[in-house]
């Protein structure tokens, strides 16, 4: 439900026209010529009044799209800091690094500061070329000494 605009204080441009219609119909053009800068001051008056319940709103979902994106970018940081100390403590050590390299740094920034410069962009199709490059050569060839 949306709020009603509140009126201006004082007597609205209704109240001066109810008023007026008690007077002869010699005195309309006067009346309207009294009444008009009122309705301009009451329009001027709801127009500020809609902008700043405009305004609250947009800061509202500013803040929310902000907290989201802290709250993603602290998400992304713990997951790939622990993703680091599994593979870690599995002697994937060059995987380990890309996680905790600048990709790290440069997903958060993204999704904190939502901002991407091309530098963290490079870095991060860089980081992520290095670490299949290094899981794919770290993998068991094919023909090889079985698993089992």
């Amino acid at each position: 439900m949306k709020n009603k605009v509140p009126s201006p204080p004082g007597p609205t441009g209704l109240d001066i026209a109810l008023q007026w219609s008690q007077l002869p119909s010699e005195h309309l053009q006067a009346a309207l010529a009294a009444l008009e800068p009122q309705l301009v001051r009451e329009h001027e008056y709801r127009m500020a009044a809609l902008t700043a319940e405009t305004q609250t709103a947009k800061d509202k979902r500013a803040l929310v799209k902000h907290m989201a994106g802290v709250a993603a970018g602290f998400v992304i940081a713990l997951a790939t800091l622990t993703g680091a100390v599994v593979l870690g403590a599995h002697d994937q050590i060059w995987l380990a690094l890309a996680l905790t390299g600048p990709s790290v740094f440069a997903l958060v920034k993204i999704f904190v500061l939502r901002r991407a410069t091309l530098d963290d962009l490079k870095q991060l199709r860089r980081m992520h070329n290095t670490a299949q490059q290094d899981a794919i050569s770290s993998a068991p060839q094919a023909g090889g000494v079985p698993l089992v």
